[in-house]
């Protein structure tokens, strides 16, 4: 079938009736019109709302300009004719409809409908709310169907993706052993976390998600970055501190990316975050471990440097002084494997003392040691070994373990000192060996004793040859949690 007439598009459609061939359509001249159709369709052509009025038995369409744009390039040609002819591709489902409403009086309503209309010269499906009503001609019979609709389609088309979005992150998130998270689009909000048993969950959109989460000597770091990544558009990445679920504090490594709309837009950050807290003490420790080897080396190369100065500098036969220097050496070795195999953390004063003397004990029934079991510094445990090192050689050479029945005794224990210090004190006493006289020159390992140890442990020591046998007393101060160690 043709159309009623032609017209122009940009016209207004209550002018442009009037040009139609209304004779040609099968409602017929307008003068002819029933009082009920024209009342309608005066009332349909003044609204705003999209209405659309099908008539009489053939359902002949007639409409506003509100409704025009939802039929697209069926108009105008739809304009004064039957429904089947312009709707064909729907009217076995649009037909039962207005056909129930037409039959029975009874109003058809329906929130996002689905229909299926080419509109635009391809197929496509669409959504309306609809509200189908009978019109009654003055004799009660119904003379078409006024429809009053709203397409729904961007609408239900943006649920079902934000549906399908959060299927997804639902999803991820079970999929996932990582905290997941959701922000506004400008950070302001917190809309969803799921802590995974880390962190406390968050459910509906939280404000206060910074102080809740984040420590305050940490927020101006990461809102610097939340910042930066506004600015840019770009991934949000940054380590910091969080309130655990437990409230203690840990790591987390967060990264979030913003999600766009079709403009460009963005319209929330999606984030991941994984605690690596026991990371962080990991490096915390290995720093700790760095700077202590970078100490304990600078020490142990300047005693060796000292007892390579003092030992070539007495008066002795240099394969002698070689022999000398290597097992001084060798106890700077010892003590520091010892060191090595406490991981770092010091070393126990009584391994200390017995690595550093069971080299030179004839017989362990001659080495009598009694004393707690003290945690020791590094420093400390370096520097008793190699005294214990020159005075047990001076015990082979000329002391108690010179002969066959001579015994070396060992005593120590703490006592409070200054402060928050502790006072190691340290007995060393032969007994039995040969008579000793003093020296009449101090060699380089009493200097070692007396002057080295003191300086090196903070404290004092005392060298005393006794005609019984040498008696050596050293007092080192430690910290008091290194003795509340053990």
């Amino acid at each position: 079938m043709e159309a009623v007439g032609q017209f122009d598009r940009s016209l207004r459609i209550a002018d442009a009736m009037t040009t139609l061939d209304w004779p040609a359509s099968p409602l017929g001249p307008r003068e002819l019109w029933s009082p009920a159709l024209a009342t309608t369709v005066e009332l349909l052509l003044r609204s705003e709302a999209e209405i659309v009025l099908f008539w009489g038995p053939e359902f002949v369409a007639l409409y506003n300009d509100a409704y025009a744009p939802t039929i697209g390039d069926k108009h105008p040609r739809a304009l004064g004719r039957p429904a089947r002819e312009n709707w064909a591709e729907l009217w076995d489902d649009l037909h039962p409809l207005l056909a129930g409403v037409r039959e029975t009086g009874r109003t058809f309503s329906a929130k996002d409908r689905r229909f299926y209309i080419e509109r635009h010269g391809y197929g496509e499906t669409v959504y309306f709310d609809v509200s189908y009503s009978a019109v009654p001609e003055i004799d009660g019979s119904v003379g078409g169907v006024l429809c009053v609709v709203s397409e729904t389609t961007a609408r239900v088309l943006a649920a079902r993706s934000v549906a399908e979005s959060e299927r997804r992150f639902r999803a991820l998130v079970s999929a996932t052993t990582d905290i997941v998270y959701r922000m506004s689009a400008d950070w302001s909000e917190m809309t969803q976390l799921d802590g995974k048993d880390i962190l406390s969950d968050v459910i509906s959109p939280a404000a206060s998600w910074s102080p809740r989460f984040i420590p305050s000597e940490d927020r101006a770091r990461v809102e610097a970055e939340v910042a930066r990544a506004l600015d840019t558009r770009t991934p949000f990445e940054c380590e910091h501190r969080v309130y655990l679920k437990g409230g203690e504090l840990g790591w987390v490594h967060s990264r979030a990316v913003p999600i766009l709309d079709e403009d460009g837009a963005v319209t929330e950050w999606f984030g991941a975050a994984s605690e690596i807290t026991e990371q962080r003490r990991q490096q915390e420790r290995l720093q700790v471990m760095v700077h202590e080897l970078d100490h304990r080396v600078k020490n142990t190369l300047a005693m060796v440097q000292a007892i390579a100065l003092q030992t070539f500098r007495e008066p002795l036969d240099l394969a002698v002084a070689q022999t000398v220097f290597a097992q001084r050496l060798k106890a700077i070795a010892d003590a520091n494997a010892l060191l090595t195999g406490e991981k770092g953390a010091g070393a126990a004063l009584r391994p200390a003392i017995e690595q550093a003397l069971r080299p030179h004990c004839p017989d362990p029934a001659r080495l009598r040691l009694d004393g707690p079991d003290v945690a020791i510094t590094p420093k400390t445990a370096l520097a008793i070994s190699l005294a214990l090192h020159e005075l047990a050689t001076n015990a082979v050479k000329y002391g108690a373990w010179s002969g066959g029945q001579g015994v070396v005794e060992l005593h120590w224990h703490t006592a409070q000192g200054e402060g928050d210090m502790f006072d190691l004190m340290l007995d060393w006493i032969e007994l039995g060996g040969p008579r000793v006289a003093p020296p009449t020159r101090r060699g380089f390992g009493s200097k070692l004793i007396e002057r080295g140890l003191a300086s090196e442990l903070d404290g004092a020591v005392r060298l005393r040859f006794e005609p019984g046998g040498v008696h050596c007393s050293i007092r080192a101060r430690l910290p008091a949690d290194e003795v509340a160690r053990r």
